[in-house]
């Protein structure tokens, strides 16, 4: 009889070394580091990139560095509808885009991007935390495996142009170059423009061809793509105060465990302060320097253009049945 329990207990000491080996394999496995990609539009010395090294280095120095991400700048993984494209399909992690720009998957969010609704980056943080927000996120999560960690400050969204702009009658005719967005083209077009939509990194050569007259974006960003070399004028017009919302794979966001969610927001609110500093920084110095470098800096009365976009609320508010939404959005 004593054979047989000999036996046994060799067996039961065996499964327990194999136990035991299995927690170590899965510990390794649950330590080993995450490393995510963050894909970003901008150029090294773009905002965009600099808030994206905050919340890279915010989240490697919580994390030990068992959290980490890998940015990919100057739209080396693609334009902005095909990094969107990429998060849906849990391809890429993380990447900025205005929450206005994700109207190619969700159309009221267009709404967002029309001129002079937006007030600041606390008024996008109150919309999307509103009734009407979180419908927005929930279906952003389950519809296309988007999630939005945060916003940061993309800035205030100028014109540059080959040639003054003093007020609307100026901008009548003129080929300005928009992102596909549809309330910036519609801002484009109110204001007598011909929109042309161009991806952001063809925008420089398409203003040095005259393939456009012109082009709008925040001052850092004028700056920092050096679209002022082909530009003669900047009309500080105000027409959009724009994020840069950090969205993140919804999949990716899922596998992660609480603590590295709480790395994460952390990192996004990093990122977040980083951008507001910066651009209030920037814009400070941007008006002189581009005096010095020669270009005239005009500030036309927005009060025409405002009441030139009153036609374009009431008609994207019929298309998408949403009567009354700018105003409610407006006023929150």
């Amino acid at each position: 009889m004593k054979k047989p329990i000999v036996f046994i207990l060799c067996l039961l000491s065996i499964a327990s070394v194999f136990a035991e080996g299995s927690k170590e394999t899965s510990s390794a496995q649950s330590s080993k580091p995450v490393v995510l990609k963050f894909g970003v539009n901008g150029n090294t010395t773009s905002v965009e990139y600099t808030v994206a090294v905050r919340f890279a280095d915010t989240l490697k120095d919580l994390s030990g560095g068992s959290l980490s991400c890998e940015i990919f700048p100057n739209g080396q993984l693609g334009n902005a509808k095909e990094m969107i494209s990429q998060i849906s399909m849990n391809e890429l992690d993380a990447y900025m885009e205005p929450i206005g720009g994700v109207s190619t998957l969700i159309p009221e969010l267009s709404v967002l991007e029309m001129a002079y609704v937006v007030r600041d980056l606390d008024h996008i943080a109150s919309i999307l935390e509103s009734d009407w927000g979180q419908k927005i996120q929930d279906q952003l999560k389950n519809d296309y495996n988007i999630r939005v960690l945060d916003q940061t400050l993309f800035g205030t969204r100028q014109t540059s142009s080959n040639k003054p702009l003093h007020s609307i009658a100026d901008y009548k005719g003129l080929r300005i170059r928009t992102p596909n967005s549809r309330g910036l083209k519609d801002w484009a077009e109110a204001m007598g423009g011909r929109p042309t939509t161009i991806a952001f990194s063809e925008v420089y050569l398409a203003l040095k061809t005259n393939s456009v007259d012109a082009q709008e974006n925040p001052l850092p960003t004028i700056e920092s793509m050096k679209f002022y070399e082909a530009q003669k004028a900047i009309a500080i017009d105000n027409h959009v105060v724009q994020d840069k919302s950090i969205l993140f794979s919804e999949k990716r966001w899922q596998s992660l465990n609480d603590k590295q969610h709480e790395w994460l927001k952390a990192a996004a609110k990093a990122a977040n302060e980083e951008s507001i500093n910066t651009i209030t920084r920037n814009s400070r110095k941007l008006i002189q320097f581009f005096k010095d470098q020669g270009l005239e800096i005009t500030y036309p009365d927005t009060a025409p253009m405002r009441k030139a976009m009153a036609p374009y609320y009431a008609k994207i508010e019929q298309e998408l049945n949403v009567p009354g939404l700018v105003e409610k959005l407006a006023g929150l």
